[in-house]
């Protein structure tokens, strides 16, 4: 399994320079829950004084596996190399040092010389309270925009705004029914939702489509209601449910006017 080769091959080029505390392994190969699609998430814990040097090799420890065919930097946690290498592999290094490393997900220990990943607590992947009134606010507001597009007939444009709302709505769903990976919105959703649920959201993807685009976004504001419904009160209060309201009676509209009652 490359994936595996490539963890061998480019950790034990890491450890033999000698200039990281810990390298440890996130994402779904920590989990326990990799395929041959998967990618690799490596951390490497550095101190400030070798900071400069590692960052500057780690091209050349990526490529002790294979030549990279691409390569980007990134920032997300720390700096970070998002590459591929000839075989398709996708690996990102992040870089981290001692005190800022991330508390998120489950983590596979490669090395660990100071036992400073004793004292790792995985924090869930959850979202603020305070977020999801804004989110449901600003779905009402983009079903605004759907209307206009619609209405006009630009069609790509009305899509691309169905699938901002299918994030929205994503998050939102999350928060209720999955809370500990709210934070994950639509990425691997069926394994936090049931069964049927997951059937609904599929269903009005199907419709996501020039012909269908109304259907799939008035099923979508139907869907979300009553993910709203089950929300606390206290929560739910802080939204524009006027607004939310208002926005789906003028899309209840638009499929009275085209006959469209699917």
């Amino acid at each position: 399994m490359k994936r595996y080769d490539a963890i061998k091959i480019v950790g034990d080029a890491i450890l033999a320079d000698g200039l990281v505390e810990a390298l440890f392994l996130k994402g779904s190969i920590a989990r326990g829950e990799d395929d041959d699609y998967s990618d690799v998430d490596m951390y490497a814990v550095v101190c400030a004084g070798n900071l400069e040097t590692f960052l500057d090799k780690r091209i050349q420890y990526m490529e002790t596996y294979m030549p990279l065919v691409w390569w980007t930097q990134s920032n997300f946690v720390g700096p970070q190399i998002v590459g591929v290498f000839e075989d398709a592999l996708h690996f990102d290094l992040y870089t981290v040092q001692p005190d800022s490393i991330p508390q998120t997900d489950d983590i596979k220990v490669i090395f660990d010389k100071n036992n400073i990943l004793d004292n790792y607590k995985k924090e869930p992947l959850s979202i603020s309270a305070e977020s999801i009134p804004k989110r449901v606010n600003s779905f009402a507001f983009s079903l605004l925009e759907f209307e206009t597009a619609y209405i006009r007939k630009d069609y790509i444009w009305a899509i691309t705004l169905f699938h901002f709302q299918l994030a929205h709505a994503s998050f939102i769903t999350r928060f209720v029914h999955d809370p500990e990976n709210a934070q994950l919105a639509l990425k691997r959703i069926h394994k936090g939702i049931s069964d049927e649920l997951h059937q609904e959201f599929l269903g009005i993807l199907q419709n996501a489509t020039p012909a269908n685009i109304l259907t799939a976004m008035k099923d979508l504001t139907l869907l979300l209601e009553k993910v709203i419904d089950k929300l606390p009160a206290d929560i739910k209060s802080g939204a524009n449910m006027k607004f939310f309201e208002m926005m789906k009676g003028r899309i209840w509209n638009i499929c009275i006017d085209t006959n469209d009652y699917s």
